[in-house]
């Protein structure tokens, strides 16, 4: 039987810099030693360098539109025309002025609210209901992206933008029925210039839709995607959903989208029970989230490789896209020179160029035959042993920071999560999952 084409993609990038360049002009604007030129400058030379590693490491899907100036919510915000009134003389003065009045207030304006982008550090710009009246498509920052990555890139550039329903839901104090129904024909009209643009597909991250969605809102969601489709019917539609699974696996297949996207890394096996039950189409597809995006911890790649054979075993002719669970925003950039963690092993850990490193290695694995990476599975079986050794211990009540692992908290803020040894033990739990599905007592 002929192997599908297996594809690895990201689903979101640091923006932050690797020795923190995006983070440092962010601040030199903000405090006036440069202007938006400049400011714009720095930021590109940064956006088009996360471009060129990603390529260099091998992903086929190349996220764009991830980066933001400030934050990805706030850029559709501004995107669709949803600026309170209190902020026109900051959008007089450009885009950044805009960007920074709305995150941050400006004489006269008191900033938005902001709040953890679910469950993250990450905390994003709250849109305000008020600002709903009339949306309208102001400038398409996504197609720009593609024209920009396209310019640089052999590999192939994928717009991401938040999916309609997750952003209708973003705007508290609006009901998401009314928020959706304005919001929708914005989104078309920005596909369509992404069509326009060249686009070849284009990924929605919908984590609310792996939420439990109340089943008054299902008929909504079916109309809008049926509209976005309908916008334009060439470019292919990803439905990412992050941050967990729906209850309502057999609505989301009934959508006109091109594939879906689901949390394979740290769910307790239900993706792949999921998949078991329900099947997957074909014709679509289906975007294998294998590594925690959130974690940095190095996967348990042998337990990852079962899944997977698993998951070939029941939809043989689905093509897969392996790829993070979520966005790789939420990880730090690199592992750089520094101390390790007190008492544990410094390839312990794998932060947003480590991972897009497992993925290739669980394609090859896939492709080739575990025998092709048998020296990374190895190493990574003594990892994992080696943790469950000297987990908890190592790590303290609280957890421990790592030196140099900075993660975005929201536009010039960040912050050094602190590890646990909770993932490691999830880890294990996913081994005994994946054994269990592959002798049938799952």
């Amino acid at each position: 039987m002929e192997k599908p084409d297996i594809v690895i993609a990201n689903l979101g990038y640091p923006r932050i810099g690797e020795r923190l360049e995006g983070i440092s002009a962010l601040e030199a604007y903000r405090a006036g030693n440069i202007g938006e030129r400049e400011l714009e400058e720095r930021l590109m030379a940064v956006r088009l360098a996360r471009l060129l590693k990603q390529q260099e490491a091998g992903v086929d899907w190349i996220p764009v539109g991830d980066f933001a100036l400030y934050d990805h919510v706030l850029d559709h915000s501004i995107a669709f025309g949803l600026v309170p009134e209190r902020f026109a003389e900051a959008a007089a003065r450009g885009p950044a002025a805009l960007a920074f009045a709305m995150a941050e207030g400006a004489p006269g304006a008191a900033a938005c609210r902001t709040k953890p982008w679910y469950g993250t550090p990450y905390q994003y710009i709250v849109p305000e209901p008020a600002a709903f009246t009339a949306p309208r498509l102001v400038r398409n920052p996504w197609a720009e992206a593609f024209r920009e990555a396209r310019a640089h890139l052999q590999a192939l550039p994928v717009p991401v933008m938040i999916g309609p329903y997750t952003f209708a839901k973003l705007a508290e104090g609006l009901p998401p029925e009314e928020a959706l129904e304005r919001i929708a024909p914005v989104y078309a009209q920005a596909l369509r210039g992404l069509h326009e643009a060249g686009a070849a597909w284009v990924q929605l991250e919908e984590p609310e839709l792996a939420r439990a969605v109340p089943p008054r809102h299902w008929p909504l969601i079916e109309r809008t995607y049926r509209a976005l489709h309908d916008a334009a019917p060439p470019l292919r539609l990803m439905l990412q959903l992050t941050f967990g699974l729906p209850d309502e696996c057999a609505r989301l297949l009934e959508l006109p989208v091109a594939g879906i996207g689901l949390d394979f890394a740290a769910d307790g096996g239900r993706a792949l029970e999921a998949v078991a039950k329900h099947g997957f189409p074909a014709a679509r597809v289906l975007g294998v989230g294998i590594v925690d995006g959130r974690s940095v911890w190095r996967s348990d790649l042998t337990a990852a490789c079962a899944l997977l054979e698993n998951l070939r075993r029941l939809i043989p002719q689905v093509r897969l896209a392996l790829q993070p669970s979520c966005s790789l925003l939420h990880a730090p950039v690199a592992l750089g020179p520094g101390t390790p963690p007190r008492g544990l092993p410094r390839h312990a850990l794998a932060f947003a160029d480590e991972k897009l490193g497992e993925l290739r290695v669980l394609r090859t694995a896939l492709t080739e035959g575990r025998d092709a990476v048998k020296l990374d599975l190895t190493d990574s079986d003594v990892l994992q042993d080696m943790l469950r050794v000297l987990l908890p211990a190592a790590v303290p009540d609280g957890g421990v920071p790592v030196e140099h692992a900075w993660v975005q908290a929201c536009g010039p803020a960040c912050i050094r999560p602190a590890i646990s040894g909770k993932p490691a033990a999830l880890a294990a739990g996913r081994r005994h999952a994946a054994a269990g599905m592959a002798s049938g007592t799952a």
